[in-house]
């Protein structure tokens, strides 16, 4: 078999896998109805005991923005008909690291953890939206920062959980670490393929190094290795394969969570 044919075998089976994403899709079309978790499910007792801050919006949120991450990479590879070098990882991380967040948010079995994660999740939103508007303008929102974590930590109180812990700082890397650890594939496999693919989007030539197909090309000065850099079908493969296989996670705690038999 050729290098062309082993690539064409790669893209084809990375496309099925891709089209997974098609019920989602339908799903989430901004023109049909919410999907809302049904009365007397663990997700709707979930939304009463963190509202505003419901953790179906933020699930479905997460969920959306993977599919539609997953859904732009298609179009540019199957549609398009381009591969890139780079930028594909990017579009891979994006969906990689939102269904992480959704899986994060709905894998605990105790709601006490799924509503801290839930005001963590919110207390993170909060301090970024407000660290962007500081660059625009020295005015103050309608609320302070703080006056906003407040009212998370008045949920926590309501809720019995540690209002400290509640606002807790939280970054994506634990996020993808702790989703990780619900994956078949082992938390490793997760973390690497999201911080290659974060080191791609970033630039970072050890990503670039290991990421891509090289061949060394003669000519280079003293020292130096010349490099022809080539698009590596199997290294995106596998992280979109990742990717494709937290959402599908995400989407099925989701629909778990939402049925009226949940706890």
């Amino acid at each position: 078999m050729t290098t062309e044919e082993a690539e064409r075998l790669l893209f084809e089976e990375m496309f099925r896998h891709l089209d997974r994403i098609e019920p989602w899709l339908k799903r989430m079309d901004p023109s049909g109805p919410y999907d809302r978790p049904q009365e007397r499910s663990a997700l709707s007792r979930d939304d009463k005991e963190t509202h505003p801050h419901r953790i179906s919006h933020a699930a479905w949120h997460a969920l959306s923005h993977a599919v539609d991450h997953l859904n732009c990479l298609r179009a540019l590879l199957r549609d398009a008909h381009t591969m890139h070098m780079y930028a594909p990882y990017s579009l891979a991380r994006a969906a990689l690291e939102n269904a992480c967040a959704a899986v994060w948010l709905l894998a605990p079995e105790d709601r006490t953890e799924r509503i801290l994660r839930r005001l963590r999740l919110a207390a993170l939103d909060i301090r970024g939206g407000e660290a962007a508007r500081r660059l625009l303008s020295d005015a103050p929102g309608p609320r302070s920062e703080e006056e906003r974590v407040e009212e998370l930590r008045e949920i926590a109180r309501q809720r019995s959980v540690n209002p400290k812990a509640a606002v807790q700082r939280l970054s994506y890397a634990e996020i993808v670490k702790v989703a990780g650890d619900t994956s078949p594939a082992g938390s490793v496999p997760v973390q690497f393929t999201w911080r290659m693919c974060s080191a791609i989007a970033h630039g970072d030539l050890w990503a670039t190094l290991n990421v891509v197909s090289r061949e060394e090309v003669p000519g280079a000065p003293a020292g130096l290795v010349g490099m022809r850099i080539t698009a590596n079908v199997e290294t995106l493969s596998f992280a979109v394969r990742l990717a494709l296989d937290m959402t599908n996670a995400g989407r099925r705690l989701y629909d778990e969570r939402s049925r009226r038999s949940g706890t």
